[in-house]
């Protein structure tokens, strides 16, 4: 792993939350977690991240109100917008999380690589158009 960064993942589904925590901290990083958008929120408030992975259908606040918040209020943290669909399909979702702003997408279920790739996108240098 080339750098260690700070991770909030959020996602409604506890054992989500839980595994994913771990793959990320067995891979190098610093990693905390909340189960739902408005503990995220709180949290995004009291410290900083490099990076948040949502889930974009939570209760209460779901993804693309935490993308919202991060645009606003933490424009420089990078986003993963995650999603296993729920009455449309996860592309559905993920197609509104790219247009919202999310910096990486990552369809459930995923693999170890695939989340691990996944970073590595959303830290990806933007190309820029050629003029």
């Amino acid at each position: 792993m080339a750098t260690r960064r700070k991770i909030l993942v959020i996602d409604d589904e506890e054992d989500i939350c839980v595994m994913t925590k771990l793959l990320l901290e067995r891979a190098g990083h610093e990693v905390v977690s909340a189960c739902d958008g408005r503990v995220a929120i709180r949290l995004l408030t009291e410290q900083p991240f490099d990076l948040v992975i949502t889930d974009m259908l939570m209760p209460d606040r779901d993804g693309l109100e935490v993308m919202s918040d991060l645009r606003r209020n933490h424009p420089g943290v990078r986003i993963i917008a995650s999603s296993g669909g729920g009455r449309v399909s996860s592309d559905s979702y993920l197609h509104i999380a790219r247009k919202s702003g999310a910096h990486a997408l990552l369809p459930k279920p995923f693999t170890h690589k695939e989340l691990l790739a996944s970073i590595e996108e959303a830290f990806a240098p933007v190309a820029q158009p050629v003029a």
